[in-house]
């Protein structure tokens, strides 16, 4: 049920609740009132169905493939971990939401310890979005969590921090693992396309190609900005490529591979 449980919300997390991480099931954070407060009072997600999403991976066969202005026209666009925006043509400019792993906020803005304007400074490129932060993961990745969310309201951005709900993420995982799809973690394009089966009536994924080589055999650079390899994965992102394909030849999808 992701319009409802995607994000933590006052509705879902209510006071003195216990949220249990997903990643550390047997591990579990108290609802308190300084929590509650950064909280939204219901999701964003529940008032019907977009009508067109675009879920646009970082895959480097997006390079070159002029597939910006069909992006933008989609009702609604989830992008992941921030991607860079200096390539309109190629990935559009409209985000409406942007995943943020902690890990990057940890890496790139030094743990938002000290200067924050670096982090608001990026995130304001992507116009009034909803960045969505996996905060009840793992333990100890919280804190990171609640300074970006301050970050962004200190500066009186037009944009939220929202927080995955663990149930939900737990919720998902054992869906694909009753199934077959034994994996340590899902990757963030695997659970918001999920989410977005559940959130839109059409769904099409742009940038989701996990290979080197594009279909017509020249190379590929590993994202559309940078060719900077991923550490040893935790993902599968080939055969979470696979169930997209096959969510495409059975219809409920839309995957769009090359020139737009």
């Amino acid at each position: 049920n992701a319009s409802a449980w995607l994000a933590v919300t006052q509705e879902s997390a209510p006071l003195d609740s216990r949220l249990f991480y997903d990643a550390s099931s047997s591990k579990s954070l108290k609802v308190s009132s300084g929590l509650l407060e950064i909280l939204p009072k219901k999701s964003p997600f529940q008032d019907g169905l977009y009508k067109t999403c675009a879920v646009v991976g970082n895959g480097g066969i997006l390079r070159n493939s002029s597939c910006g202005s069909k992006i933008d026209e989609h009702e609604f666009v989830i992008r992941f971990n921030l991607p860079s925006m200096d390539f309109p043509d190629d990935v559009g400019r409209k985000t409406n939401i942007a995943t943020v792993n902690p890990s990057i906020l940890n890496t790139r803005f030094r743990g938002l310890v000290g200067r924050r304007l670096p982090f608001v400074k990026a995130a304001s490129s992507y116009g009034k979005t909803w960045f969505l932060i996996p905060a009840f993961s793992f333990p100890g990745l919280s804190e990171v969590s609640y300074r970006a969310f301050y970050a962004l309201e200190d500066a009186g951005s037009q944009s939220h921090v929202i927080f995955f709900h663990p149930q939900y993420l737990s919720a998902l995982s054992k869906y694909w693992r009753d199934r077959g799809f034994h994996v340590y973690r899902l990757s963030s394009g695997f659970i918001l396309v999920n989410a977005a089966l559940e959130l839109c009536q059409h769904v099409t994924l742009y940038g989701f190609w996990p290979f080197s080589l594009h279909p017509d055999g020249y190379s590929l650079p590993h994202h559309y900005y940078d060719n900077v390899l991923p550490k040893k994965s935790i993902h599968n992102m080939p055969k979470e490529f696979a169930y997209y394909v096959d969510m495409h030849f059975h219809g409920v999808l839309q995957l769009h591979v090359g020139q737009c």
